[in-house]
């Protein structure tokens, strides 16, 4: 594997780091065995990096230095293992066994490599992106080249902020495939609309269909670039608004007593989880959210009802607490529940697809650089995940 390390001076997303160009003495290895704590091996290591990169060992000794740095990139201390990442992903030495290593490492030691060093593999590339884990697809869509094929799993498996990143990176090659894709998944929060616009792979057939989706400022550019009549724009953005409703958060229509009954089946399913209920809630759902609610809480509708659409912060924050819905999850709940109330959805002076609109780029726009795993997968609930189907739901499961 061609490993070429690449050098990032000034870089913002790489934290303040000591690079120490102390040569490695015996008293470094005497303060190592006296106090083997994650800053010593630290130090150890950074120095030991120097003397291989001066390059005055031998070749034995560089065996030897090389072997000591792979123990340290598979140190039992997450802290140790990032400083080796931070330390050598612009460095000759660094090999590809140690990258790779690292890079099928947790996301702090992987991010530095998967970023910045050019010459992975497109394979090893794949898999990461198939891990599906939010912070090293960032670092993926962020390099400095990005094959069509790693461009399309990421459109295909990325959350809204990655899409947005390798729309917005010239380095990555896009197929027109996979702009349709972004498109289908993520067409309607402006910022990916906006984005697709932008590429230069954009077909025609596309610019027709993104003008309903993108800012004012971006269509009158696409209008301007495609020698689009006046007249044919207003009346695609026109139809396309109309049109437009979030695919992925397909109604139920349930009325009251229906979503009472399912919520219960649910409920003894086991399957009644927080993020059946909040896409329940951010697809306008409400009356299968409040009876999802009393259901977990082991109270009354009514009750579960006032608690929901309380204005205030505690009666909410109750009603999460007493259905078990995990702590991480309180501000996306909170938010939807008051993009209901602020547009009238609640009290149904709002029509549905405004309230989705609303309620989805409100959460993206608050939560889409979350470092929280929970919000993170959350969000991707109700970005990319078939509705629910009641049919499927009611019928029994195999186990």
């Amino acid at each position: 594997m061609g490993i070429v390390p690449r050098l990032q001076e000034g870089d913002l997303a790489a934290p303040p780091r000591p690079i120490i160009r102390a040569r490695l003495t015996s008293r470094d290895v005497d303060r190592l065995l006296r106090q083997p704590g994650a800053e010593s091996r630290i130090e150890t290591m950074a120095k030991l990096v120097t003397e291989m990169e001066e390059g005055s060992l031998t070749e034995t000794e560089k065996r030897l230095a090389l072997d000591i740095l792979r123990a340290f990139a598979a140190d039992a201390e997450t802290e140790v293992r990032a400083a080796v990442a931070w330390q050598i992903h612009n460095s000759p030495i660094l090999t590809s066994d140690l990258a790779e290593r690292l890079v099928r490492d947790v996301a702090q030691v992987a991010v530095p490599i998967l970023k910045y060093v050019d010459g992975l593999p497109e394979a090893l590339l794949l898999e990461v992106v198939a891990e599906r884990d939010a912070q090293k697809q960032l670092a993926i869509a962020g390099r400095r080249s990005v094959s069509a094929a790693v461009s399309a799993a990421l459109v295909e498996t990325g959350n809204v902020l990655t899409v947005v990143h390798l729309l917005r990176n010239r380095g990555a090659a896009v197929k027109e495939t996979t702009l349709e894709r972004a498109a289908e998944r993520f067409g309607q929060f402006r910022l990916v609309a906006d984005s697709v616009a932008a590429r230069p792979e954009i077909t025609l057939a596309m610019v027709e269909r993104m003008i309903a989706l993108v800012s004012e400022d971006v269509r009158q550019q696409l209008i301007q670039d495609h020698q689009i009549e006046p007249s044919l724009a207003k009346r695609l953005a026109e139809g396309g608004r109309e049109a437009a409703t979030l695919r992925l958060l397909q109604p139920l229509l349930l009325s009251p007593d229906d979503a009472e009954m399912v919520a219960r089946h649910l409920f003894r399913q086991g399957r009644l989880t927080p993020q059946v209920l909040f896409r329940a809630l951010c697809a306008g759902d409400l009356e299968l959210f409040v009876a999802g609610m009393a259901a977990r809480a082991n109270i009354a509708s009514q009750a579960a009802s006032i608690l929901a659409w309380d204005d205030g912060v505690l009666g909410l924050h109750c009603l999460l607490d007493a259905a078990a819905v995990p702590p991480a999850l309180t501000g996306p709940f909170r938010t939807a529940q008051q993009v209901a109330l602020d547009s009238d959805y609640v009290s149904g002076h709002c029509p549905r697809e405004k309230f989705q609109a609303l309620v989805v780029e409100t959460l993206f726009d608050r939560y889409a650089d979350t470092a929280e795993r929970e919000v993170d997968e959350l969000l991707m609930q109700i970005s990319d995940q078939p509705g629910l189907d009641i049919g499927a739901e009611l019928m029994p499961q195999r186990v």
